[in-house]
């Protein structure tokens, strides 16, 4: 994986880290999900499907198991969560489509971000963050406030994909066993 090609990624997924905080506001304002809305849903989970590429294609080989298969589980259920938003403003349904995908978005966001942290591949505040968001975002049903936080997170975390070179251990050396927390 050329490493242009990983900061494309991440800057993607950064990008779509700020349509998520816009439309996680926006519904939080209105209160009312429109076709607008849902289709920058649908567009912000496919830069949420970018930030899992770029984690995975930079730091795939130190992530080891958790943070790849986490991220894999990711991309899929942000495109299965973009999927379902687009069947929504289509056709009227995608309902169950939008909570399969939004499992497994929020599976392997937790994943990834328990790599992250185990590895030391980035600053351990981004690891919290995404783990916090990832919790938070399962009560958006309770309110639309809830998912900005996980957007604010591939917002940090893009950017610092798109920032820096490939994994250099500048947050400590990895371990053999791969984690500082067990």
């Amino acid at each position: 994986m050329s490493k242009l090609r990983s900061q494309r990624a991440g800057a993607v997924a950064a990008v779509g880290g700020l349509v998520w905080v816009g439309w996680a506001v926006a519904l939080g304002v209105t209160g009312r999900e429109t076709d607008a809305i849902r289709l920058a849903v649908a567009l912000s989970a496919l830069g949420v499907v970018a930030g899992h590429y770029a984690v995975e294609t930079f730091y795939g080989a130190r992530l080891k198991r958790p943070g790849t298969g986490g991220a894999w589980l990711g991309a899929l259920g942000g495109v299965g969560f973009a999927a379902g938003q687009v069947l929504r403003v289509v056709g009227g349904g995608g309902e169950a489509v939008v909570g399969l995908g939004v499992l497994a978005l929020v599976a392997g966001s937790a994943l990834v971000s328990v790599g992250l942290l185990r590895t030391r591949i980035q600053p351990p505040w981004l690891g919290v963050l995404l783990a916090v968001g990832t919790v938070a975002f399962l009560g958006f049903d309770i309110s639309a406030w809830a998912a900005l936080t996980y957007g604010l997170a591939w917002v940090a975390l893009g950017q610092d994909v798109y920032r820096h070179d490939p994994p250099d251990g500048r947050f400590g050396d990895a371990r053999a066993d791969y984690g500082w927390l067990g």
